[in-house]
């Protein structure tokens, strides 16, 4: 009897990796941004996501937070947003 690993690579052109862990453990809180004008200069379209970037001596994430949504973000990510948006 094969493992479910075993089933799916049945060629040699696949290939199986680990699932990616996630890098933080911690809580998470929900924010809410709101969304930006949909029409930029020129007609061109707005990115409507706010981008957050924790680093330290290690490591550096890079998150992107969904705007015009209500979205579950990790608590570091919550606190620069809270300083560049201190009513959020």
């Amino acid at each position: 009897m094969a493992t479910k690993k075993e089933e799916m690579v049945n060629d040699v052109l696949t290939t199986v990796t680990e699932e990616k862990k996630p890098d933080y453990n911690g809580p998470y809180v929900e924010v809410f941004l709101p969304a930006l004008e949909e029409n930029g200069q020129g007609g061109m379209k707005v990115d409507q996501y706010e981008h957050v970037t924790i680093a330290n001596e290690n490591k550096e994430t890079c998150y992107k937070v969904l705007r015009g949504e209500r979205v579950e973000v990790p608590v570091p990510v919550f606190i620069a947003l809270k300083e560049r948006y201190p009513k959020l």
